[in-house]
C-alpha cells in the first residue's frame, strides 16, 4: 500500500472513530427502527438533492416550498430531527476535509 492509501485509509479509519461518526450511526439505526419513516426520509433527502443540482426547472420554486414544507413536518418528529441533525454535522466534518486538502495542495483553481 502506497503512502497516499495508508493516509486515506488512517483518515477514514479516524472519521469512523469520531464522535459525530458515532453520532451519526446511532441515529442512523434509531430511525431505521421505523422503516416506513425511514423511507419517508429518504425520499425527501433525495427530492432535496435533486432539487439543488438539478437547476433550470420551471417548477423550481414550487419544489423548493414544498420541500420546505415536508422538512417542517419531518422535524417535528424527534427521531428524524436528530437523525437529519447527525448527518448535517457529518456533511460538514466532509467539507471540512475536503476544504483541507484542497487549500493544502498547491494547484491554480480560480475563484467561482
Amino acid at each position: 500500500m502506497d503512502a497516499i492509501e495508508k493516509n486515506i485509509h488512517t483518515l477514514l479509519v479516524s472519521i469512523k472513530r469520531s464522535a459525530i461518526y458515532q453520532e451519526y450511526k446511532k441515529q442512523e439505526k434509531i430511525l431505521n427502527e421505523n422503516p416506513e419513516l425511514a423511507e419517508r426520509v429518504s425520499q425527501f433527502r433525495a427530492d432535496n438533492f435533486r432539487l439543488q443540482n438539478e437547476g433550470g426547472r420551471d417548477n423550481l420554486f414550487s419544489m423548493a416550498e414544498q420541500l420546505s414544507r415536508e422538512s417542517a413536518e419531518l422535524r417535528r418528529i424527534p427521531q428524524v430531527n436528530a437523525y437529519l441533525d447527525a448527518e448535517l454535522a457529518l456533511c460538514r466534518l466532509m467539507q471540512h476535509v475536503c476544504r483541507s486538502l484542497t487549500a493544502g495542495i498547491d494547484m491554480n483553481i480560480p475563484p467561482l
